[in-house]
């Protein structure tokens, strides 16, 4: 029996014999509302392909192109295998050279352009600057703890019924049992799940704005007009106590009449 190997991708972990059976109907119900685009078994080819073409988990390539199915039609011309060539593109780069992964991704323009002796990073660098390359880059860098933020939440509900000793339905309708260790085990899961922080950290940063640094500059002229005028009294022999009284000039307002 062949033992099930997991892949650790970044922070994902990808099970490779784990595939998400993509067909064209799923495709066109993860598809916007008003976008006219043909899914051709040639498209269903180029899916199944990505991980062999790219050495990359398949089910990890499969779950990002229906997640980012959403962008296509944001922008006039693109089609399904753009999609396919910008999920292969942002992912091989994450482990290589933005050269490498393009041409991996292009791999008959790539040999074209060296029999021809033509650059390739003008090539690349357009390519980079694409619309689904940036759209893809921007989701990646966002923390995984954000973007599955809604399957946590999912994960710690099952955790709350299993613990409560509801484990769900088997395949035969029959509530499946749960024993005192199972239990337990999902008792103290979730109390660290659901563990308050210890310790709460706030950072604010000030910024002045001109009419704080205006104050602040006028303060300063002060103060150093009152050390000279010290210092010149003090050379004199004054009695330099009676400059240290502030005056104000303020404008008396007869209220009586």
């Amino acid at each position: 029996m062949k033992a099930k190997m997991k892949i650790e991708l970044g922070e994902r972990i990808i099970d490779p014999e784990d595939s998400q059976n993509i067909t064209a109907e799923k495709i066109k119900a993860m598809l916007p509302k008003g976008t006219s685009v043909v899914v051709t078994d040639s498209i269903i080819e180029s899916i199944q392909s990505m991980g062999e073409e790219s050495d990359l988990p398949q089910n990890l390539l499969e779950e990002d192109f229906m997640t980012y199915l959403q962008l296509i039609g944001k922008k006039k011309g693109l089609g399904l295998k753009h999609l396919i060539n910008a999920i292969k593109y942002c992912n091989i780069k994450r482990t290589t050279s933005n050269h490498n992964a393009w041409a991996i991704t292009f791999p008959v323009k790539y040999d074209r352009l060296i029999a021809a002796g033509k650059p390739v990073d003008n090539h690349v660098g357009m390519y980079e600057k694409s619309f689904l390359v940036s759209e893809i880059d921007r989701e990646m860098l966002i923390p995984v703890h954000i973007q599955y933020a809604g399957a946590f939440h999912k994960m710690a509900q099952q955790n709350i019924r299993i613990a409560m000793g509801d484990a769900g339905l088997d395949e035969c309708g029959e509530r499946r049992k749960v024993s005192a260790m199972v239990m337990q085990q999902a008792c103290r899961t979730g109390m660290e799940m659901f563990k308050a922080p210890e310790t709460a950290k706030i950072d604010i940063t000030v910024s002045a704005n001109d009419a704080m640094l205006e104050s602040q500059n006028e303060m300063n002229s002060h103060l150093a007009n009152l050390v000279q005028a010290h210092a010149d009294s003090f050379r004199r022999g004054e009695d330099v106590s009676k400059l240290q009284i502030v005056h104000h000039d303020v404008e008396v307002i007869d209220v009586t009449g």
